[in-house]
This record gives C-alpha cells, sequence and structure tokens, in this order.
C-alpha cells in the first residue's frame, strides 16, 4: 500500500505549535512543541496538554510562515483544544470515529521532538476503540488505541483513514510500552466546534446520570427486557436527566430516533442535540414499556 500521496495531501493542513511559558516576573521560562491541524474557518485542533499554561502560543508551517494562535476553547477532561488563527492553510476533512474497526490501517502525523521542517508519517492500525486511560487523577475515555508511533512532539495531529479523514487528535502515549498510542475521537472535537460557533464559547454538555453498557450476558443474569442499551444505576439531582424524568433502573436504547450501545454514543448524541440548540427525546425502557422522555 501506498500511502504517500494521501500523506502529501494531509500534510498541508497539518501545523508546528510553539508555546511559550513566562515566569512571575514575566521572564520566558521554557518553550514546548507539539502540532496542531486546520479544521477551516481560522480554526486549529490540538490537544489540551499542549497548549495548557501558555502565555503564548505560535503556529509554523514547514515553508516558515508563522502566526499567533489563540485557544478559545479547552476540555483537559477530554484533551482537546481549539484554536484560533490568521494563518491560512487548507482544512483537513473531518470523519468520525464511529465508524472505525479494529484492525482499520491509520496514519498518525505530526512535529515529532520540536522537528518543523515538515511533518512526519508513522502508520498503523486501529488497535482497538473505547479504551480508558488513566493519567495521573484523569480517566480519559473513549479513546482510539493503535500502534502508529506517537512520539512527543506528536501530540496534536491528526489520526488519518485510509480516505485521508482525521478520525482522532493524537493524544498520548504509555511509557515503556510498545506500539501503544492514544488519539482523541475526532467525533468529540467537531462537537466542540459546533457548540464554540453557536455559543461563543465551549460549555461540556452533561445528561446527569449513572449508566452500565448491557450485554447478552447482564441480560440474561438480571432478565432484563434487552440485552442493548444503557442500564440507568444513578441520576444526579437537578440534572437534566433529572428534570424529564428518569429513574434508576430505566434503559435507554436512543437518543433522537439513533440507538446508543455505549456511553460514547450516548455522550455523542446528546452533545450533537445541545450543539444544535435543542433538548434531546430519550427513548427508554420501564418496566418492559417503551416511553420517550
Amino acid at each position: 500500500m501506498d500511502f504517500s500521496s494521501l500523506v502529501e495531501k494531509a500534510s498541508r493542513s497539518v501545523v508546528g505549535v510553539v508555546t511559550k511559558v513566562s515566569d512571575v516576573w514575566g521572564l520566558e521560562e521554557g518553550r514546548s512543541f507539539g502540532t496542531a491541524f486546520s479544521a477551516g474557518g481560522g480554526l486549529f485542533l490540538t490537544a489540551f496538554h499542549v497548549v495548557a499554561g501558555a502565555d503564548s502560543v505560535l503556529l509554523v508551517t514547514p515553508e516558515g510562515e508563522i502566526a499567533e494562535a489563540r485557544p478559545i476553547a479547552g476540555d483537559p477532561n477530554d484533551d482537546l483544544a481549539l484554536l484560533a488563527s490568521d494563518l491560512s492553510v487548507p482544512a483537513i476533512p473531518l470523519g468520525s470515529a464511529l465508524r472505525l474497526k479494529v484492525g482499520e490501517p491509520v496514519l498518525a502525523l505530526g512535529y515529532p521532538l520540536a522537528m518543523l521542517d515538515r511533518p512526519t508519517a508513522t502508520f498503523g492500525i486501529v488497535s482497538a476503540v473505547g479504551r480508558s486511560l488513566s493519567v495521573g487523577d484523569r480517566v480519559f475515555e473513549f479513546l482510539i488505541q493503535t500502534d502508529a508511533a506517537i512520539n512527543p512532539g506528536n501530540s496534536g495531529g491528526p489520526l488519518i483513514n485510509s480516505d485521508g479523514e482525521a478520525v482522532g487528535v493524537n493524544s498520548s502515549i504509555i511509557a515503556g510500552a510498545q506500539g501503544i498510542g492514544f488519539a482523541v475521537p475526532i467525533d468529540l472535537a467537531k462537537v466542540m466546534i459546533d457548540i464554540v460557533k453557536r455559543y461563543g464559547r465551549y460549555v461540556r454538555p452533561a445528561l446527569g446520570v449513572y449508566v452500565a453498557a448491557v450485554n447478552k450476558a447482564m441480560a440474561a443474569v438480571y432478565r432484563l427486557p434487552t440485552d442493548k442499551g444503557l442500564l440507568v444505576a444513578a441520576v444526579q439531582p437537578g440534572s437534566y436527566a433529572d428534570e424529564v424524568g428518569l429513574r434508576r433502573g430505566d434503559i435507554i436504547i436512543a437518543v433522537d430516533g439513533k440507538p446508543v450501545e455505549n456511553v460514547f454514543q450516548l455522550r455523542l448524541a446528546v452533545s450533537e442535540a445541545f450543539a444544535e440548540g435543542r433538548t434531546p427525546r430519550l427513548r427508554i425502557i420501564r418496566g418492559g414499556k417503551r416511553l420517550d422522555l
């Protein structure tokens, strides 16, 4: 398989990130490097940890073009950040991680080890989807696991599929492990962009429930009326879920007509509704009956 043409085209959308951190007296204390890529309209996506705590952010192209960037949204719990800049580079098409399959080929693009002459590309496959990763006091969920090498500096770059679409934002590696890298699903980044465009700032939507994915084994043990959906274990008082009457023991099977079988699908459906300025419609099973809330 020859991905050279695909990499050449996608690389035009990938830029280096140079951040500066100053001390309490305003003197430069250090610089760090990462990667970002254009989502169009002067917006660039990167990993939150690349720009966290930075006093200034610069975007750099291999041709030597430099422009300041302004962080306009960030979510440390997803390790995503959205930057605004006047730098003119073509946008990379944004795909969806929902269609990814284990074994599917992917490429990670970025500027490893602060080498800003041109983006590098590493090839691998999707090793798993929906992974969770504990880093310090945070737990990152719904991650794409890949064996495409993600080196320091690659963070914030796109993970692309064989169609040249960004399906993830490269995020992290596990020290001491080989062939294990993680990317944040691009679907969460698309929702972040839509929310910022609609409301002028980013707000992380939350339904207000604790759920567990239903499977055939669970359905058999607890004699549930379905083997797909999300079993509500608890409802947060005062939340949207509480307001619409969701109860412990309900099984959420769809949101706005779309089936939900895992937490990622639920969160994405609720976030999309919020980004579009409407309230989500939940279809549930309660006491063997199907209800709409």
